[in-house]
């Protein structure tokens, strides 16, 4: 071999373990770098629980008011009173379960997202609801098997891998649901005839659940309930709208009789109720268990609409919210400061959420588009 021939294959040879020691060090950092990095929430999500969407694959929710994720129009930062609620200081997010409205593939479909992330909703596949609520670790959703006849049934489930604990049949149409906050309890309320509140004649059925095997301990129609301190009774009762205090030993709903609607505080306990307050319908107590936040009944121009307000239970002062459209809704706690409740979305069959300051000083501001029956849970 010449010495030309020599040179250019040593040239070669250099050139091949050069290339050949440059990939494998590339590789090395590649897995090294892959090794260190964290899931996304997405991620982490679904493998808790494989029918859970991510915000990658799901169709994209319409983003939340740009009040709701604590800045205002035009990026300038919103006071932290109007829009900062408790828990954006604390280390644990709060996760926003709802209903979602829109009308694709995922139209019914129970959806959550963090608060501060309102925009990356997961979907739960396996959980279509009427309506939902989430609180303690469990959750329960309300749901219609739609057909030549349409059924019914109430399904409780773990609010981390979305897996039912129990189901069992509904004897009416689907309207309100709640849990206590230590998870222990559902309620939930149907109609047995008619289809909404603003109806002359209708009757409800609420009933109270053990969640961890969906045991039905009790029909409120059963419970003694007093007024005034005399017992008080009537063949048209109606009970609706449940809200548990922090123990679950209470709660509080709506009795309905003779075309007046009482605020009524219950003893699971003792299957028993006092009457408390009048005029009062969907009650919704805040964490702290100072304030019920509801609906409040009156006839204009012969037609029923309901305005919010806020009752401390101490002082039985009543403050009306700034929200001046009708609502018909059972209003949830945000934190201690802000309720959410739903609305009919502008010229639209599908609702929104709403965000509203529970001293009545702000205007209410569009918190979740395309939403319906929300629940802040911080799950444990």
């Amino acid at each position: 071999m010449t010495k030309p021939n020599r040179i250019f294959v040593t040239l070669c040879l250099v050139s091949a373990i050069s290339l050949a020691a440059y990939i494998l060090w590339a590789r090395t950092r590649s897995a090294d770098n892959t090794a260190g990095a964290p899931k996304s929430v997405a991620s982490a999500t679904e493998a808790a629980s494989p029918a859970t969407g991510s915000a990658t694959d799901a169709k994209p929710m319409p983003a939340a008011s740009p009040e709701a994720n604590g800045t205002k129009a035009g990026g300038e930062p919103a006071a932290p009173s109007e829009a900062a609620p408790d828990n954006a200081r604390n280390k644990t997010s709060k996760q926003i379960f709802f209903r979602y409205n829109g009308v694709d593939s995922h139209y019914g479909q129970l959806a959550f997202a963090p608060y501060e992330r309102l925009d990356q909703p997961h979907f739960i596949e396996n959980l279509s609801c009427e309506a939902a609520y989430v609180a303690g670790g469990r959750g329960i959703c309300l749901a219609a098997n739609r057909g030549l006849f349409t059924t019914y049934a109430a399904k409780l489930f773990d609010a981390k891998t979305f897996k039912i604990i129990a189901e069992f049949p509904l004897k009416g149409v689907p309207s309100r649901c709640r849990m206590s906050s230590d998870g222990k309890l559902a309620a939930l309320t149907v109609f047995i005839s008619g289809h909404g509140y603003a109806s002359v004649n209708f009757t409800t059925q609420t009933l109270l659940i053990e969640a961890d095997n969906g045991r039905v301990i009790a029909d409120l129609e059963g419970f003694s309930v007093s007024k005034d301190g005399q017992s008080f009774s009537n063949k048209d009762f109606n009970f609706w709208g449940v809200t548990f205090t922090p123990d679950a030993r209470h709660f509080y709903a709506t009795l309905s009789t003779n075309h007046q609607h009482f605020l009524i505080k219950g003893d699971v306990a003792n299957a028993s109720a006092t009457v408390i307050h009048e005029n009062v319908e969907c009650p919704s107590l805040s964490p702290n268990a100072s304030r019920i936040a509801y609906k409040k009944r009156f006839i204009v121009d012969g037609r029923i609409i309901w305005q919010l307000h806020i009752l401390d239970l101490k002082t039985d002062q009543e403050t009306p919210l700034g929200e001046n459209r009708s609502v018909d809704d059972q209003l949830e706690w945000l934190d201690n400061n802000h309720v959410l409740y739903s609305l009919p979305e502008t010229g639209s069959a599908s609702t929104d959420i709403w965000m509203a300051a529970a001293d009545g000083s702000n205007a209410p501001r569009l918190f979740l588009k395309k939403a319906y029956s929300p629940s802040a849970a911080v799950l444990p």
